[in-house]
């Protein structure tokens, strides 16, 4: 199936560039999206047997492969319509929805590789894919962020290769291929896969949106439009998390494990301070919300450091967090057509605007801010448990800190926003409530999740983490 799926993929990309017809553009999207999920089918029936060539999905895989398709589905929907709204040229749309069958079939690949070498190919074709829906607009904004995007991807994507050449150096002539690695581990020089680990860390942040290379991301998730900056909070974040993952199942059965778990742990914390930093600053919602990407991209690392305890906390929190966020993103894309502003001093009184797309808001910031009932509270106070077991309760002291800032600064700006007029605020457009249906339905299945337990989830992520140290 995998064969048939990249085959299918490449034949629909050219089939966009060829027929330059919106409505057959946007078809044969959901057409890609329908292989995908025949893809996910296909590889979450025999996931747990032994990799295979080059691709070959894992636990792990099959469940951000399953992300990947829910979020990409509703992005192809919001894009039709934004398209259609924006009165966008047919080739405009072309390109986009080409770049965008490339870009989800990059992050797909990157779940499906067993071989290092091929999980970098992928990652390095997400850059460039994903570069191509930033510049959507074709302004002075998002040509800039473009520039950025690829210049900085570049750097981080050669800091990546630079860790892969490290390893290849301490692994001798074995093989590239996850397993083959794993097994002779324990053998490598210390020296090289510690240096191969920091290298890779800084090199794939640029995917994850944590420190040293989150600027970019910032960038990219304000200038794109709306169903990209949920792709980006979705399934590209989990890109960078399984790029990262994937040297640390290599590595974490040797002597650098509680070494890698201190760095982590640094650049968790990192990550969500200088996220607190700017969150207080920002007055565009994109903004905003992509900094509370970064906030949870920390605390995902931070729980994935505090070892067996914290590694199915991580997992759950990076599958949740991807709903919620893309459910936030695609509101907040209808806030910006109905008052053709992301800014806070230009919006206002949303709630007598859109009823509906306020409620759909103010579910996603209880999803987010991780309040009860949301999947998120569960995740974070489990990240607690992990820490306090682990003795770490100084780090439980700042992180709790650091999140007063992203409550604070989330709900007063966006409650600003839904409840209080702003004779600044000028209604441009009045937007469909059923174009909240997606949001509502991705940011309730976060909230469920809180309530009733999702067993099928946690069975997985149980499976998944099988191959860390128990």
């Amino acid at each position: 199936m995998v064969t048939v799926y990249f085959i299918a993929a490449s034949v629909i990309i050219l089939l966009i560039l060829l027929i330059r017809k919106p409505v057959v553009s946007h078809a044969l999207v959901f057409i890609y999206v329908g292989f995908l999920g025949a893809l996910c089918v296909s590889e979450s029936s025999h996931y747990d047997n032994p990799a295979g060539d080059f691709f070959k999905a894992d636990a792990l895989g099959v469940l951000l492969l399953f992300v990947t398709l829910i979020i990409s589905f509703f992005s192809a929907i919001h894009y039709a319509v934004y398209a259609q709204k924006r009165l966008q040229a047919s080739g405009i749309v072309a390109v986009h929805n080409a770049s965008f069958v490339v870009f989800a079939t990059a992050i797909s690949g990157v779940f499906l590789s067993t071989h290092i070498g091929m999980l970098w190919a992928f990652l390095e074709a997400s850059t460039l894919s994903g570069a191509a829906l930033i510049y959507h607009d074709r302004d002075k904004l998002s040509l800039e962020a473009t520039w950025k995007y690829l210049f900085v991807s570049s750097i981080g994507v050669t800091l990546g290769f630079a860790g892969i050449m490290f390893l290849s150096i301490a692994a001798h002539n074995t093989p590239n291929y996850i397993n083959d690695l794993v097994r002779v581990a324990p053998d490598m020089n210390l020296g090289w896969i510690k240096t191969s680990f920091i290298f890779v860390l800084a090199g794939f942040s640029v995917k994850m949106g944590i420190v040293p290379l989150f600027t970019i991301d910032i960038d990219a998730k304000d200038s794109s439009p709306s169903p990209i900056g949920a792709m980006f909070s979705g399934p590209l974040m989990s890109v960078g998390f399984v790029a990262i993952y994937r040297f640390y199942q290599i590595y974490a059965h040797t002597s650098i494990l509680a070494w890698m778990n201190h760095v982590l742990l640094l650049t968790g914390v990192l990550s969500l301070f200088l996220a607190a930093v700017f969150i207080l600053k920002t007055n565009n919602f994109k903004r905003l919300l992509a900094y509370s990407s970064m906030e949870h991209a920390g605390l995902i690392l931070i729980a994935f450091s505090t070892g067996v305890n914290g590694y199915l906390v991580a997992i759950l929190h990076l599958t949740l967090h991807a709903f919620a966020k893309a459910g936030l993103f695609f509101q907040i894309g209808q806030v910006h057509r109905t008052y053709q502003s992301k800014i806070e001093e230009e919006c206002g009184d949303y709630f007598k605007v859109s009823p509906v797309g306020s409620m759909a808001l103010l579910a996603g910031l209880l999803a987010i801010v991780a309040m009860p009932p949301s999947g998120l509270f569960m995740t974070e106070f489990l990240l607690f448990k992990s820490l306090m077991i682990s003795g770490q309760w100084w780090i439980v002291f700042v992180v709790m800190f650091l999140l007063c800032f992203f409550v604070y600064s989330i709900i007063r700006k966006f409650f600003t926003m839904i409840f209080i007029a702003n004779p600044n605020a000028r209604v441009m457009e009045q937007v469909n409530p059923l174009e909240s249906l997606s949001p509502l339905l991705l940011i309730g299945g976060v909230l469920i999740a809180g309530v009733f337990s999702p067993d099928f989830l946690i069975r997985i992520i149980q499976q998944a983490i099988l191959v860390l140290p128990q």
